[in-house]
């Protein structure tokens, strides 16, 4: 639990201690497997432990959309991306999972000690939020391109800078990075050729690397 940020500047016997007072429940699911789906309210604060998973929402005709994708350590819950209209979110296994799951009443009610790690626990979570948001804006950038083209493109930089490399790995299906991208998938696999073939990348498999 060391590795999560929820837990940021906070010791392990604190983090032992939080763990024994909010008793978060630990739950299997496979692959394919619905793990949340967000409510209203703000319910659950869940940190997968094990495995690999995405956010997609849901809107009333049944158009899918990939929002985000989890690896271990990482949080999602209602608080990250509350559903609202006729648009539903959920959060589904692509892996077989381990995910902890927190009330989130436990995490902001008022620590009758005032505990220090208490306090720097809301300040991570106030931190987290921000960096949703921002990675939110990063997305909005990307499919706000007019052409596919663009959008790749500016997909394949955004993961240049993170890895610190102009060579990296896809985390993510074609299909899902389509989705992500709000795509035609034939059309987005077309581009990447036309891409390929005209000298702006090379592929192998999901391995990219910018020229």
């Amino acid at each position: 639990m060391g590795n999560v940020q929820l837990f940021d500047g906070i010791s392990p016997e604190s983090i032992e201690a939080m763990i024994n007072c909010f008793k978060p429940e630990k739950r299997s699911f496979k692959r394919g497997e619905t793990i949340l789906v967000y409510a209203s309210s703000l319910e659950y604060l869940c940190v997968l432990t094990a495995g690999r998973a995405h956010l997609y929402c849901m809107d009333s005709e049944g158009e899918y959309a990939l929002l985000e994708q989890y690896g271990p350590d990482d949080i999602f819950g209602e608080v990250f991306a509350m559903p609202y209209g006729d648009l539903g979110y959920a959060v589904e296994a692509d892996s077989d999972c381990q995910v902890l799951f927190f009330r989130f009443s436990c995490i902001y009610g008022r620590c009758p000690k005032a505990c220090a790690h208490h306090s720097q626990l809301t300040r991570n979570l106030f931190e987290l939020s921000a960096r949703k948001a921002q990675s939110l804006s990063v997305r909005i950038n990307m499919i706000s391109k007019k052409s596919l083209r663009r959008k790749l493109q500016a997909y394949f930089d955004y993961l240049s800078e993170k890895t610190g490399s102009r060579s990296f790995q896809l985390d993510q299906s074609f299909s899902q990075l389509a989705s992500y991208l709000c795509a035609d998938r034939t059309s987005m696999m077309r581009e990447l050729r036309n891409m390929c073939d005209e000298g702006l990348i090379t592929r192998q498999g999901k391995n990219i690397s910018l020229l």
